[in-house]
């Protein structure tokens, strides 16, 4: 299997990783710290060890079933370094501040059954897969095509797939694979492991959501908190135990 890799290569790694121990997490509109805010040099450390190209290859290796989903997709088993340290950096480490801030202001009730280590471990490591998404796809200014909608949603399997050779935990992996399931089944990919939506999975596709609206991306611009959280509102017209606890985590 031949492989390319772009942008930052593991001859880079080690620069790159003492270029970010020394900057700040990037700032984003309404976004607010943790108890513990999580700087990139602490994301470095917890995601380090996935974040070269070695890595990546080296779970392309162990994992057959990778290769034949790009196979099938058309997909040649590009490695996009760069983007992955990138969302490392920036979309992956929001997202998980953000699930630890719903978590922390839910209900106590509620707060008490969540399991808080694979939610947090789903929200860092949710769009692993797009290491695999061929740039000009992620990065695209316009809207995408439906044949690149379905390339594009091959994101969570393949993270699925990638992380599963890994030490992640196996209600971790679920939450990875299916953060873009529905309550319904109508989200994807298509559930066909019994994988029951509940209040984790809520808690990463809110969190997710939040997240990337507040970012600033190559299709749109950063939208504030409140723009960010009247969108999510039209979800949860009467309101819902994780919406409420993400108002009350913004607020702060």
């Amino acid at each position: 299997m031949t492989l390319n890799i772009n942008g930052l290569n593991s001859n880079n790694y080690n620069l790159f990783i003492n270029a970010i121990s020394r900057v700040k997490s990037p700032t984003f509109q309404g976004a607010n710290s943790t108890s513990n805010p999580v700087d990139i040099f602490v994301q470095a450390s917890e995601l380090s060890p996935y974040l070269s190209a070695e890595a990546v290859k080296n779970m392309l290796n162990m994992n057959p079933k990778v290769a034949k989903i790009l196979r099938e997709n058309g997909l040649k088993p590009e490695i996009n370094i760069f983007e992955l340290q990138k969302l490392a950096g920036g979309h992956l480490n929001h997202t998980k501040n953000v699930a630890a801030g719903i978590i922390d202001n839910l209900p106590l009730s509620d707060r008490q059954v969540v399991n808080r280590q694979a939610v947090l471990q789903g929200a860092i490591f949710h769009d692993f897969g797009k290491v695999l998404i061929p740039e000009k796809i992620i990065n695209k200014k316009a809207r995408l095509t439906d044949k690149e909608k379905q390339i594009m949603n091959l994101h969570s399997e393949l993270g699925y797939e990638l992380l599963k050779t890994q030490n992640i935990s196996p209600d971790a992996l679920e939450l990875i694979k299916y953060h873009h399931q529905t309550p319904d089944n109508k989200g994807y990919p298509v559930n066909n492991s019994g994988f029951i939506y509940g209040l984790e999975a809520e808690i990463i596709a809110v969190a997710d959501k939040y997240s990337a609206l507040v970012e600033k991306r190559s299709y749109k611009p950063a939208l504030s908190k409140e723009e960010a959280l009247a969108i999510i509102k039209e979800d949860y017209p009467e309101g819902g135990v994780v919406y409420d606890a993400l108002v009350r985590y913004v607020g702060k």
